[in-house]
């Protein structure tokens, strides 16, 4: 009966692993974005303080003070009883935000962005004069809540907002840009905008002159499934993406 009873705890406790994991989902070759509009607030303090901002790599100013920074990989944990969906992280590969003193003449540069949501942190390489170091940056709240669309596949949206500078990154900032050491809180203090992120399931534009690795790119990536009346089948396809990467990496010569 002991024995019957723990086999049955086994089981079940290897049927929840299985439907509740997480998953990484590579968005490179994916209309994966994360469009930050600065605050209005922000550009003055920039303006006063005699720093330009532009970006660098694959980012694209859009727009007066809205820059488009292409996301190149998300993570999120997958829960089909109760269906659920919560995004772990983010990354923006190859992108940088690119700041310059005009009064002083130097420049720093924010590159390799990552959003991590259980801490509400970005962090990215803080790039000077002096080299490169790895730090958190800002601090977000998410202010428009994860939503879906199943139109031609899954569409993940939502919003971040809140940017402030936290203490690690207000001082690197001013360090690298050479600004006084009085600017530092003043940082902190400013909003700098709002990041809206998403991924939806079709190729980048301009699509790679490599066509069969971006198909095969986007068919490992994405799970296209009909419009559903509710969010089931979503969360459940990506449940199942889950359960056949858990169980490759455990069968004989899977990964271990």
């Amino acid at each position: 009966m002991i024995r019957t009873t723990a086999l049955g705890l086994g089981l079940l406790g290897a049927f929840a692993h299985a439907w509740a994991s997480p998953i990484t989902l590579d968005t490179t070759w994916l209309d994966a974005n994360g469009r930050l509009s600065l605050s209005a607030d922000a550009r003055q303090t920039l303006a006063v303080t005699g720093i330009d901002m532009s970006v660098g790599g694959k980012a694209v100013e859009v727009a007066d003070g809205v820059f488009n920074l292409p996301i190149s990989q998300i993570s999120a944990d997958i829960k089909l009883l109760p269906p659920a969906l919560t995004m772990r992280s983010a990354q923006v590969k190859g992108s940088s935000l690119d700041f310059h003193n005009t009064l002083n003449q130097s420049s720093v540069s924010l590159a390799d962005l990552s959003m991590d949501f259980s801490t509400h942190i970005v962090s990215g390489n803080v790039v000077g004069a002096n080299g490169a170091t790895r730090s958190s940056l800002f601090s977000f709240d998410v202010t428009a809540p994860l939503s879906f669309s199943f139109k031609g596949g899954i569409s993940v949206n939502l919003a971040l907002g809140h940017l402030h500078f936290t203490d690690a990154g207000a001082a690197s900032f001013a360090s690298a840009l050479g600004v006084p050491d009085f600017l530092a809180p003043v940082l902190k203090q400013v909003d700098f905008g709002v990041i809206d992120a998403k991924v939806v399931p079709w190729l980048r534009q301009p699509v790679s002159s490599n066509v069969a690795m971006a198909s095969t790119m986007m068919q490992a990536a994405v799970v296209s499934v009909p419009e559903p009346s509710s969010g089931w089948l979503g969360v459940l396809g990506l449940a199942l993406m889950g359960l056949v990467r858990a169980r490759r990496l455990v069968e004989p010569g899977g990964g271990r």
